[in-house]
């Protein structure tokens, strides 16, 4: 089928099946197709608009983040989806948002996204024109822990705290054993003596804080946690900032944590964001990417 190059769209005689597959909005005698739907159409054989190199050119230029929109339009049709370019996203039974792998997310731009969309899917292209989705929406988090903590004296220990009392960590799991001591992390012994539990020496503490990295910046994430009834540790092994768990009622009876925490920056590389999922979904966690006391639920789905 011939047809031919507009200002903003393709045009087609209708033709019944490309009206039951889903293709461009018919007007009158017409079918009007967003440019990449014509693209898509010449690169199968079932119609011509131009020369192909007149085509891409024309499509490159109504598409800006081309070609990785197309690369995941083709996939979702491959899929069996009747897809539908819309603004920024590609709509099927959900909205697809599709990106690059080599361009950073803009996380605070997300933010504005999901608080209009609710939900949506990220669909990331890689340099071999693979697609990989994640689902994204804000997560409303509460934990169940109850704290009765006891008063306690801590020691500064060069970059952390000691204080003797086990019931600390057999209990309520702060910290980690050591003999007949607890070992309590930075992040620990500030929250522990801003709600009045830990006796120290506050200056001391505050000097070591100020020597590690993005402290205050993680820190707040860490209060914000507990302060929603969560039990908070590192999430160093898992490759995030944190791990969290519902509740935890004593150490002999450890359940799995629940949440890993990702401490998101403006932007958030693609390659960070698909190891941490990865990682999250090994050990049956889901992950959560947190900005400015909001929390984000990325989740690799299959479509």
């Amino acid at each position: 089928m011939i047809g031919e190059v507009g200002e903003e769209y393709a045009i087609v005689s209708a033709y019944r099946e490309f009206e039951k597959q889903g293709f461009g909005v018919k007007r009158g005698e017409k079918i009007y197709l967003h440019p990449v739907e014509a693209l898509y159409l010449q690169l199968n054989g079932k119609a011509k608009f131009a020369e192909l190199e007149k085509l891409l050119s024309w499509v490159k230029s109504k598409v800006p983040n081309f070609p990785e929109v197309y690369l995941v339009y083709t996939d979702l049709r491959a899929k069996g989806y009747k897809v539908k370019p819309q603004e920024e996203f590609l709509v099927a039974k959900k909205k697809f948002y599709p990106i690059s792998e080599k361009n950073r997310i803009d996380f605070e731009n997300l933010l504005k996204m999901i608080e209009k969309e609710k939900s949506f899917i990220v669909a990331i292209v890689d340099e071999e024109s693979e697609v990989t989705y994640y689902e994204v929406s804000e997560a409303e988090i509460r934990g169940e822990q109850m704290e009765n903590l006891p008063k306690i004296v801590g020691k500064i220990l060069t970059d952390r705290v000691v204080v003797e009392n086990t019931e600390l960590f057999e209990r309520y799991f702060y910290g980690n054993l050591l003999g007949n001591s607890v070992v309590l992390s930075i992040f620990e012994s500030l929250y522990l003596h801003e709600i009045g539990s830990l006796e120290i020496e506050l200056d001391e503490l505050k000097s070591v804080a100020e020597k590690i990295a993005d402290f205050q910046e993680k820190y707040e994430v860490y209060r914000d946690l507990k302060r929603r009834g969560f039990v908070v540790k590192t999430g160093f092994k898992f490759g995030c900032d944190f791990r969290v768990y519902r509740k935890v009622q004593h150490i002999e009876d450890l359940p799995h944590s629940d949440f890993l925490i990702l401490i998101a920056k403006k932007v958030l590389e693609p390659q960070e964001l698909a190891r941490a999922v990865r990682v999250a979904n090994a050990v049956r966690k889901k992950l959560l990417v947190a900005l400015k006391g909001r929390y984000i639920l990325f989740d690799r789905v299959k479509v």
